[in-house]
């Protein structure tokens, strides 16, 4: 197997894989974990490796297709110890993490500080945690504790290579107890929990952060003047604001209505949008609000190791909000809302971005530079006013072509409404659409104005 096999295995295995468990928030176990027997390992706080040995070699690739430094000795300790077992080749993969001794609870923050200077290569450990091949008999298919079995045996005696430990109970009260007693009580990331309904559980606590409120969309029907979500974002130290999340769950009836009366009178221009999902554009606001949210997990790739994407934006006095690119970053899983923080002031120290980073390592990376794209096309502007008296509603449609769509930060096409009306409590309201298809997002303007446009409404150039 070559270089460029094992790199594309890697890849795949975590798609195919770890991707498919089954993410659970800790306070929900007995909710969502169901069977009879389980077998409960403890999950490490490190970076996951695909490890092949052959020819008295062992090689790592992380997820995302990227080498691993070769001579790590805890590669080195997987070579000797297969080669003096008469072991011609081996396929397994592995969590890749710093010494517990020296850091506490382990983090995978560690793992990039460890990597980037060799002097520090011997606090890396290896804990295998599942067998795909030995001797190129495939072991795949084999149940989970056969598997830890053979480990086991593979890697005995080992010092700096150990497979996780694995307990098995015949109970969900059981896989409780274990939760509470290594995650609640010791601190560790989390679990995962082979059940014999053939499922595979990944449980993990909530965490919280701080966040300031950078926008909100409106609900519809019984929750028009109520707020459906709120944008959020984090501060790095510059003052850019990096957002991360839309947040609705955990927001009472009552907060919803507070939080739209306080907001709606908040809100500032934008060259920046973002649509929650239902593609209705997030009203921006001036960043005064700060809450507390809480999510189950942080991930900073997608299932092919590609690196999650977060906006890193500003805001100008006088111009409002602006993108300043696209950087890798998170994504929150089942982010709710907690509470607002009024002892909190939107600031690089109180929204830090280190909330997160202190918690998981963003992917490496550029952010992608706005400044020398192209500019927007114009496709369609309608203008209609409707008068009363001496007062003047507006509805104005305008459609373009954003000419940016293969950064993958931006939409082909958008089409923006925008209403004013001097009868109603908010009198200025937008919508926006966005559409990869032109002859699409020319229907949807055709749809826009049949339904709001009526009788008494005067079309002007």
């Amino acid at each position: 197997m070559n270089l460029k096999d094992i790199s594309s295995l890697a890849q795949d295995y975590k798609r195919r894989v770890p991707g498919k468990f089954m993410l659970v928030d800790g306070s929900k176990l007995e909710e969502k974990v169901g069977g009879q027997e389980f077998l409960v390992t403890q999950k490490l706080d490190g970076v996951m490796q695909l490890v092949y040995y052959a020819d008295g070699v062992a090689t790592a690739f992380g997820t995302g297709g990227n080498k691993t430094p070769s001579d790590l000795p805890c590669l080195k300790e997987v070579a000797n110890k297969l080669r003096s077992i008469g072991v011609t080749s081996a396929l397994f993969a592995a969590e890749l993490y710093v010494s517990l001794s020296d850091t506490g609870r382990e983090r995978v923050c560690d793992v990039a500080i460890a990597m980037a200077d060799v002097k520090f290569f011997d606090k890396l450990r290896l804990a295998p945690f599942d067998l795909l091949e030995v001797d190129g008999k495939d072991l795949s298919h084999l149940p989970i504790i056969e598997k830890m079995h053979k480990l086991k045996m593979l890697f005995a005696q080992c010092g700096l290579v150990s497979p996780v430990k694995g307990r098995q109970c015949t109970s969900v009260a059981e896989v409780r107890q274990i939760y509470n007693s290594l995650v609640v009580e010791r601190g560790c990331e989390g679990l995962v929990v082979h059940s014999s309904n053939g499922f595979v559980y990944k449980i993990k606590p909530r965490h919280t952060i701080d966040v300031a409120v950078i926008g909100f969309t409106e609900g519809e029907g019984d929750h028009r003047d109520m707020v459906r979500d709120l944008l959020t974002a984090v501060m790095e130290q510059d003052g850019t604001f990096r957002q991360i999340v839309a947040v609705g769950g955990g927001l009472t009836e009552q907060q919803r209505s507070e939080f739209f009366n306080r907001l709606r009178d908040k809100t500032v221009e934008s060259e920046y949008f973002e649509t929650d999902s239902r593609g209705v554009a997030f009203q921006m606001v001036k960043p005064e609000i700060v809450i507390e949210i809480s999510s189950v997990d942080f991930v900073t790739e997608n299932s092919m190791g590609e690196p999650k994407q977060n906006m890193l934006i500003e805001l100008d006095c006088n111009d409002g909000y602006k993108a300043v690119g696209k950087t890798p970053g998170v994504a929150l899983h089942s982010a709710t809302f907690v509470r607002e923080r009024t002892d909190k002031k939107v600031c690089s120290e109180d929204v830090r971005v280190t909330q997160i980073t202190d918690l998981c390592e963003f992917s490496k990376g550029r952010a992608i530079d706005y400044g020398h794209m192209p500019l927007s096309t114009i496709l369609s502007r309608r203008v209609f006013v409707k008068k009363t008296g001496l007062k003047t509603a507006v509805q104005k449609f305008l459609v373009w072509q954003t000419n940016k769509e293969q950064s993958g930060a931006f939409p082909a096409y958008v089409l923006c409404h925008i209403d004013y009306n001097y009868s109603r409590n908010e009198q200025l309201k937008r919508d926006l659409r966005v559409s990869s298809s032109r002859s699409q997002i020319m229907e949807l303007l055709d749809e826009m104005i049949l339904l709001n446009i009526k009788k008494g409404w005067e079309e002007i150039v």
